[in-house]
C-alpha cells in the first residue's frame, strides 16, 4: 500500500500577485480546472489514493471547491508557519511514511518510480531532483555516483561557493553530478518523520530539515527526473503562462484539460459556442462564446464562462471565468482576471486587469488591481 500524499497548498503566492488576491496558487486555472485538481489527478493515476491538501491562505476556496466538486481529497485547514507545519500538524493522520508535494507544480514526474527508489534504497528521505542550465538560482545539490546526496542548500547560491563545493569532492575523488535542482516532490521516510514532529525550531523543508538531514549523515537520496519528463512551478506570471501554453500545446503528459480535442492544440468545452475563427493552441472553456468575424489564438486560454465579440482579436492571452471581451477589441500578452469587461473597440496589451475592472480605454503594459476580491 502507497503512503498518504500532502499538497502543501498553503503560501501566500506573493510572487503571483495580484493573481493570488483573488486566488490562492494551487486553485489558479489551467485549461477549465485549478491546477490542485490537476495535482491531485495525477497522484491517484500513478497509484497514490490518499490525498491531503495542507492549506492556509484563502483555503476557504480550496475546501469549497474540494467539496463542491468532489474530488477525493481532504482539506485541512492549517495555522502554518512554513511548509513544514504542512506536514507536522496532521502527522497523526499520516503514518510514518507520507509524500510530499509543493502544490504549484506542473509536472509529469512519475512518483510511483520514486516512491519506488525510496524503498530500494532504504532512505530516510528521496527528493526529486530536475536538471537546470544554471544552478545557481535555485540551489545547490549534489549528489554522488549511487544519487546519494552529498550537499544540499537552497537558494540562491554564489558562484564562489558553486567552485568550491565542486573542487572540494573532486578532490575526495567523489564523482558528482552538479546541475541538479530541487524539484518539489519528496518521500520522507519514519526517520523523518520523527525529526519533523520532534524538532519545532525546523521550519522549512528545503532550507532547515535536508540540510540538516545531510549533515548528520541521515540516508537521502535524489531521485533524478528523466530527460524528457516535464517540470515546471507557477510561482511567477511568466511561468504561470509557460506552463499554459505547454498543456494546451499537449506537452505535459498527465494533465487533462476540461474539455475535448477536435484537432491538433484546439481543445473545446461540449458547451462552449465557437463561431470565430481558431488558431492554435487554444484553450476554449465552458460556456465559452465566440462570436463570428473573432479571431482567437494562439495561445490562448477561455477558462469558462467568456464572451469574445464579433471583429474582436485575442492572443497569446489568459482570460479567467466570465470575463467578457467586446467587439473590434484587441487583446495581447495579457491576462484577464474573473469578471473584467472590456468596452468596444479598446486595446489591452502586456498587461494583468484585475478583477472585476471595467476597462474603457486603452491599456498598455500595465496592471489595474482588482475592485473583486
Amino acid at each position: 500500500m502507497r503512503p498518504p500524499v500532502v499538497i502543501l497548498a498553503g503560501g501566500l503566492g506573493t510572487r503571483l500577485r495580484p493573481l493570488t488576491e483573488v486566488l490562492p496558487k494551487p486553485m489558479v486555472p489551467l485549461g477549465g480546472k485549478p491546477l490542485i485538481a490537476h495535482l491531485v489527478e495525477r497522484f491517484r493515476e500513478t497509484g497514490f489514493h490518499r490525498v491531503y491538501i495542507a492549506a492556509n491562505y484563502k483555503g476557504a476556496l480550496i475546501k469549497e471547491y474540494v467539496e463542491t466538486t468532489g474530488m477525493p481529497a481532504e482539506v485541512r485547514i492549517l495555522d502554518s508557519k512554513d511548509t513544514i507545519d504542512g506536514v507536522r500538524l496532521i502527522a497523526e493522520e499520516l503514518g510514518d511514511e507520507v509524500v510530499v508535494s509543493m502544490g504549484d507544480l506542473v509536472t509529469s514526474i512519475d512518483v510511483g518510480d520514486q516512491y519506488k527508489l525510496h524503498r530500494e534504497t532504504g532512505a530516510d528521505a528521496t527528493i526529486s531532483l530536475t536538471s537546470v542550465d544554471n544552478p545557481l538560482q535555485y540551489g545547490l545539490v549534489m549528489v554522488d555516483e549511487s544519487k546519494r546526496i552529498l550537499l544540499f542548500t537552497e537558494k540562491p547560491v554564489s558562484l564562489e561557493v558553486y567552485l568550491l563545493s565542486l573542487a572540494f569532492y573532486k578532490t575526495k575523488g567523489v564523482s558528482t553530478y552538479s546541475n541538479l535542482v530541487n524539484a518539489g516532490i519528496y518521500v520522507l521516510g519514519e526517520n523523518a518523520m520523527k525529526l519533523i514532529t520532534a524538532n519545532k525550531s525546523l521550519l522549512d523543508f528545503g532550507r532547515h530539515l535536508f540540510p540538516l538531514m545531510v549533515e548528520e549523515g541521515y540516508r537521502c537520496y535524489g531521485y533524478v527526473v528523466p530527460t524528457g519528463v516535464y517540470w515546471e512551478d507557477i510561482g511567477t506570471i511568466e511561468k504561470y503562462k509557460r506552463a499554459m501554453w505547454d498543456m494546451i500545446s499537449g506537452n505535459v503528459p498527465g494533465f487533462k484539460l476540461n474539455g475535448e480535442t477536435v484537432s491538433s492544440g484546439v481543445h473545446i468545452h461540449k458547451t462552449a459556442d465557437v463561431r470565430g475563427e481558431i488558431l492554435p493552441p487554444v484553450y476554449i472553456g465552458e460556456g465559452v462564446v465566440v462570436e463570428e468575424g473573432a479571431v482567437v489564438g494562439p495561445y490562448v486560454s477561455l477558462e469558462g464562462g467568456n464572451f469574445v465579440g464579433r471583429g474582436s482579436r485575442v492572443e497569446n492571452s489568459i482570460l479567467w471565468q466570465r470575463v467578457a471581451v467586446g467587439r473590434n477589441t484587441y487583446v495581447r500578452e495579457s491576462i484577464l482576471l474573473n469578471d473584467s469587461v472590456l468596452s468596444d473597440g479598446v486595446k489591452v496589451v502586456d498587461s494583468v486587469i484585475g478583477s472585476g475592472n471595467k476597462v474603457v480605454e486603452d491599456v498598455f503594459s500595465k496592471v489595474l488591481p482588482n475592485k473583486v476580491v
